[in-house]
């Protein structure tokens, strides 16, 4: 799974796709983004993105937003905090209720330049930063979904970030990996489909897998609370363990 990442304002200021959107979305440091707390989110604009079902129909533009990290489904009755859907897997994605609506018609990008995961070895949980060369800029695949409250007096925005079986490398750690979304292949995981591209997640590039690069951090990162650059601060030697 992926239940933590980071995302440093200034790459975020960084990202190209997001210059040409109207009304850019400010957000700040951030070195340990954790479920429920607001995202910045990358969408198609408005009331028109669901015309883009038609094939090779131009896509809507794009917009960025900020949303609750942690799906709702729109039929839900109330909102559950125990168990957030900060995941869902691309292998069931287009089946189970709460993800099949939007895995059709609300795709979405969600930026970041780093994740954690936690490897377990029968000890304590081992923190691990994994992050493209330089701390690069990349975008994971997401779904959104808007609620309502049972009167219509609330409305919110929640997204869910699609994570995948680990690559090898990854698999040292967890043995679920975010899928990682390359700027070729924007447009392929933004556009909606009904039915659903059963064969989307084998057409989305893997070479930024292949880039990403990992090291372990400090426990400190473990505290949510926790939000500066300690977070992303390797290992002391007495702390290090490693695989």
């Amino acid at each position: 799974m992926c239940g933590r990442f980071t995302l440093r304002k200034e790459v975020f200021d960084e990202i190209e796709e997001l210059d040409a959107m109207d009304g850019r979305t400010q957000v700040p440091s951030r070195f340990n983004i954790a479920p429920s707390q607001p995202v910045a989110v990358m969408r198609l604009k408005g009331s028109d993105r669901d015309q883009a079902i038609i094939p090779d129909a131009p896509l809507p533009k794009r917009e960025a937003v900020l949303m609750r990290w942690g799906l709702i489904p729109f039929f839900a009755k109330e909102i559950k905090n125990d168990r957030p859907l900060i995941n869902a897997r691309s292998e069931t994605i287009a089946d189970k209720p709460s993800f099949r609506g939007p895995f059709r018609r609300r795709r979405c990008l969600v930026p970041a330049d780093g994740f954690y995961e936690w490897k377990r070895d029968g000890t304590s949980p081992m923190p691990f930063h994994i992050s493209l060369p330089d701390h690069k800029p990349f975008m994971f695949a997401g779904i959104w979904d808007a609620w309502t409250g049972p009167a219509g007096e609330d409305w919110l925005e929640t997204v869910s970030l699609v994570t995948k079986p680990a690559t090898p490398e990854m698999k040292k750690i967890h043995h679920r990996s975010p899928v990682i979304v390359a700027p070729e292949d924007y447009d392929l995981w933004m556009r909606p489909s009904d039915p659903p591209d059963q064969h989307i997640f084998s057409k989305l590039s893997t070479d930024l897998d292949r880039q990403l690069e990992m090291y372990e951090v400090s426990p400190y990162v473990n505290n949510a609370r926790h939000d500066d650059e300690g977070c992303i601060r390797p290992a002391t030697a007495d702390q290090l363990r490693l695989f």
